[in-house]
């Protein structure tokens, strides 16, 4: 996709060092990049039986062959290019590596139940106001000792929050996957935790 330039001062026999010159790539080229970044940005796909949305930094890397500020470069000019549609690109870090997502600046209708809600509100809460480990036992504290919700429903909706890619859950810790990280920013999360202190 973009053009490969070697250097001419290579040492003969050694294989020519490839230079990547971002202002080297076509406008055609670059809308076909976009074209790309659109379809794989806004992909569903499952990795390790989680829903994921858009696709690692790394990923990009490997598909696109740039070097990592030519990638960041392109991806900022990708986002002015999206604002235009409506569209915002996500960026967040999950374990250490960041993501890039694809979401609609205008709203769209969750798939989520008004119980499954309820309870990743009160996830989002309790993460957003404590430092320590969010252990499964303190959600269902809050949530059935208190007569919100039953055993079985918030059992229930925990599953469906870590299989659609809400919610991780290593052995009883809970934190946060991926759609929340991506449909829920830094600023949403802080007003919802605000809403959960007045519970």
């Amino acid at each position: 996709m973009e053009e490969e330039f070697h250097n001419t001062d290579e040492v003969q026999g050694d294989k020519p060092e490839i230079v990547k010159l971002p202002a080297a790539i076509t406008d055609e080229e670059k809308s076909e990049l976009f074209k790309e970044l659109t379809t794989i940005l806004s992909r569903r796909w499952v990795k390790d039986k989680i829903f994921v949305f858009g696709s690692s930094e790394i990923d990009l890397l490997l598909a696109t062959r740039f070097d990592i500020d030519t990638l960041r470069e392109i991806i900022e000019e990708y986002k002015r290019f999206v604002e235009i549609l409506g569209l915002e690109v996500v960026e967040y870090t999950l374990d250490g590596e960041m993501w890039y997502s694809l979401k609609s600046a205008f709203y769209a209708p969750s798939e989520l139940m008004k119980s499954e809600f309820v309870v990743l509100g009160t996830i989002i809460g309790i993460l957003e106001t404590q430092t320590e480990p969010l252990l499964t036992k303190i959600i269902k504290e809050k949530l059935i000792d208190t007569n919100r919700m039953k055993a079985y429903q918030v059992d229930l909706c925990l599953r469906k929050l870590t299989q659609q890619g809400y919610i991780k859950r290593h052995q009883n810790v809970l934190s946060y996957n991926y759609r929340t990280l991506v449909e829920y920013g830094e600023e949403e999360r802080r007003k919802i935790a605000e809403e959960f202190r007045k519970i």
